[in-house]
């Protein structure tokens, strides 16, 4: 009897053992915490992502996306679905019934990126990410907006992770002036704000000189002050439009990259932009 009871005892450690070991087949219901997972170096985990999320070929892609049906995601035999608030929660409640365990997360600040990315950590058993870096921030009275892309007005706003970012790195968000988390700002709005600096934030390889030509080239976005100094930050748009990893540093990149603008090398920079003729 006392050799079944130590049986039993050392069968119930190895099902606890498994069921706290990190999981191996996890099914990620957003980009943003794919992302998260492939920077803990956790990606070989993943065996489904949304069609939205950048993973490997050979990931399988969960039919309905970031709207999946519970019996899409069953058919995975996930040991783990990581979800958003974006989830439907009639599918977090089907999930859960059939005893699949779902973690959701909310991502709407740096902060909750932040978190969300230490317990992600703590699931993977693995290190959690470092702080990010601090520094001297660019004064505050500089003026800055942030484009997704030169000849648009689309902006981050109040409530925004992205908005987060501008004013971690020392700088007046102007769309913060604007209504809504993600406003369409109209030309004269900007002409008005003339920001100091401009933030475009690019979805390809745009280089700085060509959309600096190009915005010189603009019949009213060549009088804007950022344009005429040639203070323009051109950052991937990831940090800004995906409350991931890429976010958590964005704020500390813009913030040096805005520092050299605002330093002595804005001097060479205003000096070559006096030699390109007016527009």
């Amino acid at each position: 009897m006392q050799r079944i009871a130590v049986w039993f005892s050392g069968l119930a450690c190895l099902v606890c053992a498994a069921q706290s070991a990190p999981p191996t087949r996890v099914v990620s219901l957003a980009p943003n915490l794919t992302a998260m997972v492939t920077e803990l170096g956790s990606a070989e985990s993943l065996v489904a992502v949304t069609p939205f999320c950048a993973a490997p070929e050979n990931v399988r892609r969960v039919p309905g996306g970031m709207l999946p049906e519970a019996e899409a995601v069953l058919a995975l035999e996930a040991d783990l679905v990581l979800a958003t608030s974006i989830t439907p929660a009639s599918t977090l409640r089907q999930l859960r019934d059939l005893g699949i365990r779902t973690e959701v997360f909310e991502t709407g600040s740096l902060e909750q990126i932040r978190q969300a990315m230490e317990k992600l950590a703590g699931i993977f058993e693995v290190a959690p990410p470092p702080p990010t870096p601090g520094g001297v921030p660019v004064a505050k009275s500089k003026r800055a907006a942030l484009l997704f892309g030169a000849e648009t007005g689309y902006s981050a706003g109040c409530g925004t992770h992205a908005h987060e970012i501008i004013e971690s790195a020392g700088l007046h968000n102007i769309a913060a002036e604007v209504s809504g988390p993600w406003p369409q700002i109209s030309e004269e709005f900007l002409l008005a704000a003339d920001p100091e600096i401009i933030i475009v934030a690019d979805y390809g390889d745009a280089k700085k000189a060509e959309l600096l030509e190009f915005l010189r080239a603009h019949p009213l976005r060549k009088h804007l002050a950022a344009v005429r100094n040639g203070r323009v930050i051109v950052f991937p748009a990831q940090a800004f439009s995906i409350p991931g990893p890429a976010a958590l540093e964005a704020g500390y990149k813009v913030r040096a990259e805005g520092q050299k603008l605002c330093s002595t090398n804005a001097v060479r920079i205003c000096t070559r932009a006096k030699s390109v003729p007016a527009m």
